[in-house]
């Protein structure tokens, strides 16, 4: 797919892994060339297997109030998610993160 970014391939790769879809069928139903979907897998989904070492800052301020956020800074970016965001939302930005 001309024009499809790395950040929209590697979402595609967690939506299809994370479906009960088979590769062939997950490119069927939106439309993609399994020939595609595998050039991009190969292109870009070994930087996120890769493991590696990242620096994340955890800010735990005990003299502070409870804001009900989880706030933390990975490669010079920070984020802040709501204490009640689910786990695997909070891991899926993280291994977009990681792989741009």
């Amino acid at each position: 797919m001309p024009g499809t970014s790395k950040v929209d391939w590697m979402h595609m790769f967690e939506e299809q892994e994370s479906s009960n879809l088979s590769i062939s069928q997950y490119c069927k139903l939106h439309g993609i060339s399994d020939k595609a979907f595998y050039n991009a897998r190969s292109r870009y989904k070994k930087t996120v297997e890769t493991p590696s070492l990242v620096a994340v800052e955890v800010n735990d301020d005990v003299g502070s109030a409870n804001t009900g956020c989880i706030s933390f800074k990975l490669n010079g970016m920070s984020f802040e998610f709501d204490e009640s965001a689910p786990d695997n939302d909070i891991q899926r930005i993280i291994k977009i993160c990681l792989a741009l």
